[in-house]
């Protein structure tokens, strides 16, 4: 096959990417460019420094697609659909690996017949940008970075005006690239109710999204992963639920072979074994819930990290907490090492970084560096080190932050309590322009004023408080009413 018949794009870090794997052969980075940097691990005479791998809360992508097992007949399935179908919803649990059967899987496999194109967004909180600048790289290919942004920034504007059309985007691509097909990859696509707090634009978005879909002559194929507990939301759009009868693929959790597969196969492609009995002990502690896939493939990376030599053993697979306790027990011993002022900052970081679920599990939330302040991104960089968080930069260059991965929101004891310190959730947090006064809102109708240098509880004038409920796009239209009673009490 041609070196160059299958591309990977996106909008970000293309000449990091290009300089690294060489012009003729490029994937281009998807959503945040990260190195893989494993954690240090004790050293033995026999130390043979071999690459971990298992990803952690990381989900698989294009380049560990040699270490991803277990999802072999779902993959084929899933591709399968693309020789048929031009828009492929895939729904799962939270941490049931749809963006790794995605990424690492089905990209792979559509690599290996050729003449594909491959671009991949979140929807985030500005939907039609987000897509604009994932499709710009196959739009105007001739651009370069700085130009792609600009560019992106225009294209967004003119399909949410429907001044030009998804179909129109794509009949241009296709003539860029006549002899190939895109697969359009739309990643944790919940966020479009979680993130984008406008109906209007999300019917909008989805319209956009729709319409291309009813082009026959079309070489695009749309790929969808969301979280199972917002099928709701989607179905609550009736064109959007129209599309969606009978068209979902269901990733369902792994069965026991598949478990053994995940957990043995890796491993094995370097050489590294696992005690007698082991096997059958992990899969005995994951069971079959879909959630603990993420908390194993974490005990497996902390087990590999901790090993001595070639063989993974009992002893350490204790010593980290096994499957139930390997990511609160990092988690913990991480927080542990922090003074008592950085563990009030670490608090109220995460507090930003999640978006508590309403009939729905909490989700992660996206922030930029201007929302944390000088200070705060100096911890977080630290948690960045220690791999609670994954910072990068958006599409406009602004450094962000999230969580590493949902299974830290469920599973870190410490969190959870932090999270309700109101009588409800907390749906949103935000710092005075000053950055002396944080202010946490709760689903109880209460808001709480901090000091943030005493992390003292305090009341003082809040026009600030008021002015943010008034013109933030982080409040819902839902949350109206919330805000009109937490202004009128303070």
């Amino acid at each position: 096959m041609d070196q160059t018949s299958s591309q990977y794009h996106s909008p970000f870090e293309q000449e990091v990417k290009s300089a690294v794997v060489g012009e003729h052969n490029v994937i281009y980075n998807y959503f945040y460019y990260r190195e893989q940097v494993n954690p240090p691990r004790p050293s033995s005479p026999d130390d043979d420094h071999l690459p971990c791998p298992y990803q952690g809360l990381f989900h698989f992508g294009p380049e560990e697609a040699d270490f991803f097992f277990g999802r072999e007949i779902f993959i084929e399935q899933l591709y399968t659909a693309t020789q048929t179908r031009k828009f492929i919803p895939l729904l799962g649990a939270s941490g049931s690996g749809k963006s790794s059967v995605v990424l690492a899987g089905l990209v792979p496999r559509l690599q290996k017949q050729g003449h594909w194109q491959f671009t991949h967004f979140r929807p985030g909180s500005e939907p039609f940008r987000e897509l604009a600048l994932a499709l710009v790289p196959l739009y105007t290919p001739e651009l370069n970075a700085t130009e792609k942004i600009a560019q992106g920034r225009t294209l967004a504007t003119y399909l949410e005006q429907g001044t030009i059309s998804l179909s129109d985007v794509f009949a241009q691509i296709q003539q860029n690239h006549p002899t190939h097909r895109v697969l359009l990859i739309a990643d944790q696509f919940e966020e479009i109710y979680t993130l984008c707090p406008q109906q209007e634009i999300r019917h909008q978005f989805l319209d956009c999204l729709l319409a291309s879909l009813t082009k026959p002559s079309s070489q695009m194929v749309l790929v969808t992963t969301m979280r199972a507990d917002f099928l709701a939301n989607a179905l609550s759009y009736r064109p959007f639920a129209d599309v969606l009868q009978n068209a979902d693929l269901k990733i369902a959790a792994m069965n026991r072979e598949e478990l053994t597969q995940v957990i043995t196969k890796p491993a094995e492609k370097l050489g590294v074994s696992f005690e007698g009995g082991l096997v059958e002990r992990i899969l005995d502690d994951v069971a079959d819930q879909p959630g603990n896939l993420p908390l194993l493939e974490f005990a497996l990376t902390q087990l590999w990290n901790q090993r001595l030599g070639k063989q993974l053993t009992h002893s350490i697979y204790e010593a980290i907490g096994e499957v139930e306790g390997a990511l609160a027990r990092y988690a913990d011993e991480k927080y542990g090492n922090l003074t008592a002022a950085q563990k009030e900052k670490v608090q109220r970081i995460f507090i930003q970084l999640v978006r508590p679920g309403e009939g729905a599990e909490d989700t992660r939330r996206i922030a930029v560096k201007a929302e944390m302040g000088e200070e705060s991104w100096l911890l977080v960089k630290e948690l960045a080190d220690a791999r609670l968080v994954v910072t990068s930069r958006n599409v406009t260059a602004q450094e962000t932050v999230e969580v590493v991965h949902e299974a830290l929101i469920r599973n870190w004891g410490d969190l959870i309590r932090t999270l309700e310190g109101h009588n409800s959730w907390v749906w949103s947090v935000i710092i005075s322009p000053d950055g002396k006064t944080l202010a946490s809102g709760s689903d109880d109708k209460t808001i709480k004023i901090w000091d943030v240098d005493l992390d003292s509880l305090i009341q003082r004038n809040c026009d600030w408080v008021r002015n943010y409920l008034q013109n933030s796009s982080e409040v819902s239209e839902e949350d109206g009413g919330l805000c009109d009673d937490i202004s009128s009490s303070m």
